[in-house]
Order: C-alpha cells, then sequence, then structure tokens
C-alpha cells in the first residue's frame, strides 16, 4: 500500500498542473500570463489587466455561482479565463456555456449595447482528452449547420488543449509548455522561468501554510462525507436483509439500528456546539427530538 504523503510532502511535491501554484504563478505575474496567452491563441496582446485567480462570479442569491481559475482583461477589454483541468473532463462543455454567460455579465453594463461585449475566451488546460478524439486542441466557435462557411461572430470562443497530446501541438513552444505541464522535462526559456516561478510560490510560507489549510479543510468534509455516505449504505443494507428476511420483526429491527446511529451521530454533533436546526436538517430528525436530545 503505496505511503500517503504529509501535507508538507506533498506541498514540496506540486507542479504547475497543480490548481493552487498555477493560479498563484499568474496571478502574481502579469506578464508570463500574458505570454501564455499569447502563445496558445497565437495572439497579440498589447497589454493586460492584473490577472485574478479563483475569481468569483455570481448573478443573484438563487443561481449558481463559479470560480473562475485565472480571469484576466486586455488592454481592449477582451476577457480570458485560464482553466487548469487534471480530471474530471465530462461536462466541460456545459461549464465552457455556464462560464461565457456570466463572463459577459460582468463586461457590459447597464444601459450599454449589445455591441459593447468584447470577445470572450474560455480556455481549459486539459492533462487528458477532453473529447475522445485524440487531437492535441478543440477550438469551438458558432457556425450555421446549413454552410460551415458562415461564422456566428459572436465573439465566445471556448478552447479545449489535451496535454497528452504535447507532440501534436502546433508550435514548438506549446509542445514544449505542455509537456513540462505534464511532468516531464522541457527545457526552454519559458518553462525554465515557469519552473523557477513555482518554486519562488512553494518557498512562500504563507501561501503554504493556506494550501494546507485548505487541503485539511478537503479532508475533513471528505471525512464528513464518507461517514453520511457509510451511515446511507448502513440504512440501504438493513432495509434489503429486513425485506429478505420475515415481515414485520426483521425489518423493526434494522430501522431500530439506523435509529440508534442517526440519534447517536445527533448527539455527537450537539456535542460539538451543532445548533438544533442544522443538526435536524442533516439527520433528518424532528426539531423536537433534537431539542429532547440536547435537554
Amino acid at each position: 500500500m503505496e505511503k500517503e504523503l504529509t501535507p508538507l510532502e506533498k506541498w514540496n511535491s506540486l507542479t504547475l498542473a497543480d490548481n493552487f501554484i498555477f493560479c498563484k504563478v499568474l496571478e502574481e505575474n502579469p506578464d508570463i500570463c500574458k505570454e501564455l496567452l499569447e502563445m496558445l491563441l497565437d495572439i497579440r496582446i498589447g497589454r493586460i489587466e492584473r490577472p485574478k485567480s479563483e475569481q468569483a462570479f455570481k448573478t443573484d442569491f438563487d443561481s449558481r455561482g463559479i470560480r473562475l481559475d485565472v480571469y484576466v482583461k486586455d488592454g481592449t477589454g477582451r476577457c480570458f479565463d485560464i482553466e487548469i483541468q487534471t480530471s474530471g473532463y465530462t461536462g466541460l462543455a456545459k461549464r465552457a456555456r455556464y462560464y461565457q454567460g456570466l463572463m459577459d455579465v460582468d463586461s457590459i453594463q447597464f444601459g450599454q449595447e449589445y455591441s459593447a461585449l468584447k470577445d470572450s475566451y474560455v480556455i481549459f488546460l486539459c492533462l487528458g482528452d477532453a473529447f475522445g478524439r485524440r487531437l492535441p486542441v478543440y477550438t469551438f466557435r458558432y457556425r450555421a449547420e446549413e454552410d460551415k462557411n458562415i461564422l456566428m461572430d459572436d465573439g465566445t470562443v471556448n478552447i479545449f488543449f489535451n496535454a497528452a497530446m504535447y507532440d501534436k501541438m502546433r508550435s514548438e513552444g506549446l509542445r514544449s509548455f505542455f509537456k513540462y505541464l505534464c511532468g516531464k522535462t522541457a527545457k526552454d526559456d519559458f518553462t525554465d522561468r515557469l519552473s523557477a516561478l513555482v518554486e519562488r510560490v512553494k518557498m512562500n510560507a504563507q501561501w503554504r501554510h493556506r494550501y494546507m489549510t485548505i487541503e485539511q479543510e478537503i479532508k475533513l468534509q471528505a471525512r464528513n462525507l464518507a461517514k453520511d455516505m457509510a451511515q446511507d449504505m448502513a440504512r440501504n443494507m438493513a432495509n434489503d436483509i429486513a425485506q429478505n428476511m420475515a415481515q414485520g420483526i426483521a425489518k423493526n429491527m434494522a430501522q431500530d439500528i439506523a435509529n440508534e446511529k442517526t440519534l447517536e451521530t445527533a448527539k455527537k454533533m450537539l456535542e460539538n456546539n451543532i445548533p438544533a436546526e442544522v443538526v435536524a436538517k442533516c439527520t433528518g430528525l424532528e426539531l423536537s427530538q433534537v431539542d429532547k436530545l440536547k435537554k
């Protein structure tokens, strides 16, 4: 069984492909971010605003909010979102659609004409193949189904890079960058600078502490989720056993076991000063039951 790394060991082993490191490197180094965008999109950019990592967008209280990995605008108002994606490639197309919509909300002011909308790019840097066609890059723009030569020209572009196919990229710079992103040795000026910046981020004690705190929170949430799932599985197994046994007594016994586990969970939550309303919602108990337990 592979030994689990300590938080410090994990921090020291991080590469640019880690979301935290990636965001910090680009946020703290606008020149690097600009150079990367120019290379990825094969365009020239005069200047860019300071990149923002984990940029949050939300239209109203009930809508689903998002956090863009690295969000940046250039001097003309064009918007760029760069996402690092190491796994979980299903659903990226719908994510790109939603991201584009919220970026538009951010880029146009009340009373402005729609013509004020600038070009916007959502860029996913995937370590794997998001569409399974073994292409190094997938670029999507709206075209008429009746005539593919007719471009809608609404200014939105969604691009998905497949880092695993780095040797098929269109330029030497891209081949070197994605080779480096995959954790392989790549030697050119840009990747050398990136490597130095990654090490600089890892030497920052404040960022190291923040990363470890986030990791601990994620582990705690995962542990709590696992407990909840285990309890649900126990309930389901108990119900299955009850259905296969004689009706009545066995089913009641199984339900009693599940109820005891629920009450035990509720007691532990109350002992940790979690409000009764939250305990009731999490366990499914009536608020009056939780109040009795509390007393």
